[in-house]
C-alpha cells in the first residue's frame, strides 16, 4: 500500500485534472453531449489499456522470471489471489468493470436531469449524493467494503458537512461567457448555444463540471429560456439526479469489495483494477451511444472537431481517476472521496475567473470566495482526520 503522502499527492493530481478536463473542449460545440462522452470514454479505455501494459511488465505486481521452470518464458502468476491461468493471460475483473458501468450510466443520466431541473440544481443534488455515497461507503463499510479504520470521526464528519455546504454555495455562482455580454443563468438551466444548435445543455460528472457552460459560445450567443415542460417532469428530474449521484458514488465499490473480501488483488496493487474498471466505462458508454443512435434513427448530432479535444479530455479524466484508485487505498474512501469530489470545483472556478473571464461581479466573487474557503477548510479537516 502506498504511503499517505503518495495518497495526498494523488488527491492533488485528481483534483487538478478533474477540474481541468473540460478545458480542451471549451471552444467546441458539444450539442447534446452524447458523442463527446463516447469519444471521452474511448480515450479512458485506451489509457486503461496503457496502465494494463505497464502493470504486465511490473515486477511489483508480477513475480519475475522463474529460472527453475524452463517452461516459463515470461512473468508468472501475480502475487495474491488474482492468479493468471498462464504466462500470457491478462486478469480481467468483471465485477470491477461493473463499477465502471455504474459511472457511465450515471453520466448519461445527467443530461436529462439538467434539462429537467437545471444545471445548478443538478450539480447540487447529484454532487452531494456522489460525495456522501462514496464517503459513507468507506466510513461505514457499506456493501461489504470494510469499515475504514483509524479515522477521527469528529474531524471527518465535520469536514464532510462543510464540503457539502460549500458545494451548495458554489452552485449559486452564475457565469457569463467570455465572448458575450449576455449573462448565462446556469441556475435556470440557460446555456450558451451556437446559432442553430441544440437547445439542450450538456451534463457530466460533478468532478468534471464547472458551474458555467460546457460548450463554446459565439459572440451571437443565443439565450434560450428554460421551460419546465421542455424536459422530464421536475420530480422525475430530481429522482434521476439522486440516482445519478448514487451511481457515481458507488463506482469504486466493486473493486473495494473485492479487496476486502479477498476475491481480487489486495490494497498493495490498486492499479490492477484500472483496466477492468475503464473497460466497463467504455462498454457501457458504447451501449448508451448505440441506443442514442437508434433513438435518433441513425441521425446523431456529431461534431467531428470534437474528436481530438474530446480524446485529450478523456485522457485527463483517466489520469485523475487512476490517481483516485491509489488515493482510496492510501487514505481510505472516507478521506479521499470528499476531498476529490469537492476540490475540482475550485480548480474549474479558477479557470473561469483567470483564463476565460466568465465569473465576474461582486456577488459572484463573494460567493465563490466563501465556497473556496469552506471547501479548503473541509478538505483540511478531512485530511487531518486520517490519524
Amino acid at each position: 500500500m502506498a504511503s499517505e503522502g503518495v495518497g495526498y499527492i494523488c488527491c492533488l493530481i485528481a483534483v487538478l485534472f478533474f477540474g481541468s478536463n473540460f478545458v480542451p473542449v471549451k471552444r467546441f460545440e458539444t450539442y447534446d453531449g452524447m458523442f463527446y462522452q463516447w469519444v471521452m470514454c474511448s480515450a479512458i479505455w485506451c489509457f486503461g489499456l496503457l496502465v494494463q501494459l505497464v502493470m504486465m511488465s511490473s515486477e511489483d505486481v508480477y513475480e519475475p522470471y522463474n529460472s527453475s521452470n524452463p517452461h516459463h518464458l515470461g512473468p508468472v502468476a501475480p502475487i495474491g489471489p488474482a492468479s493468471r491461468t498462464d504466462d500470457w493471460s491478462v486478469k480481467f475483473f468483471p465485477f470491477a468493470a461493473f463499477g465502471g458501468a455504474l459511472w457511465a450510466t450515471g453520466n448519461i443520466m445527467s443530461v436529462p436531469c439538467i434539462n429537467s431541473i437545471g444545471l445548478s440544481m443538478g450539480l447540487l443534488i447529484w454532487g452531494a449524493a456522489n460525495m456522501l455515497m462514496g464517503w459513507a461507503t468507506g466510513a461505514f463499510g457499506l456493501f461489504g467494503t470494510g469499515k475504514d479504520e483509524g479515522i477521527n470521526k469528529a474531524l471527518n464528519y465535520t469536514g464532510v458537512a462543510i464540503a457539502v455546504v460549500a458545494l451548495g454555495i458554489y452552485t449559486q455562482v452564475k457565469a457569463s461567457t467570455g465572448k458575450s455580454s449576455q449573462a448565462i443563468d446556469v441556475e435556470d438551466g440557460i446555456l450558451p448555444l451556437r446559432a442553430g444548435s441544440s437547445t439542450k445543455p450538456v451534463g457530466d460528472d460533478l468532478r468534471n463540471v464547472a458551474s458555467e457552460d460546457i460548450s463554446a459560445a459565439l459572440p451571437e450567443t443565443v439565450v434560450v429560456e428554460h421551460e419546465q415542460t421542455a424536459g422530464l417532469p421536475r420530480p422525475i428530474g430530481i429522482l434521476m439526479a439522486i440516482v445519478s449521484g448514487i451511481l457515481y458514488g458507488n463506482n469504486f465499490t466493486p473493486p473495494q469489495h473485492m479487496e476486502h473480501q479477498g476475491t481480487g488483488p489486495d490494497g498493495d496493487h490498486p492499479l490492477t483494477y484500472v483496466f477492468s474498471h475503464f473497460t466497463g466505462i467504455f462498454a457501457m458508454s458504447t451501449f448508451w451511444f448505440i441506443a442514442y443512435c437508434a433513438y435518433t434513427r441513425s441521425n446523431p448530432r456529431i461534431n467531428p472537431r470534437l474528436v481530438l479535444p474530446g480524446f485529450v479530455s478523456g485522457i485527463m479524466w483517466a489520469i485523475a481517476n487512476t490517481s483516485w484508485f491509489v488515493a482510496n487505498n492510501s487514505l481510505s474512501m472516507s478521506v479521499a472521496f470528499p476531498i476529490i469530489t469537492s476540490g475540482p470545483g475550485i480548480v474549474s472556478a479558477l479557470w473561469g475567473v483567470f483564463v476565460f473571464g466568465e465569473i465576474r461581479g461582486q456577488r459572484n466573487m463573494t460567493m465563490l470566495s466563501v465556497s473556496i474557503f469552506l471547501s479548503v477548510t473541509g478538505c483540511i479537516l478531512i485530511a487531518l482526520s486520517k490519524s
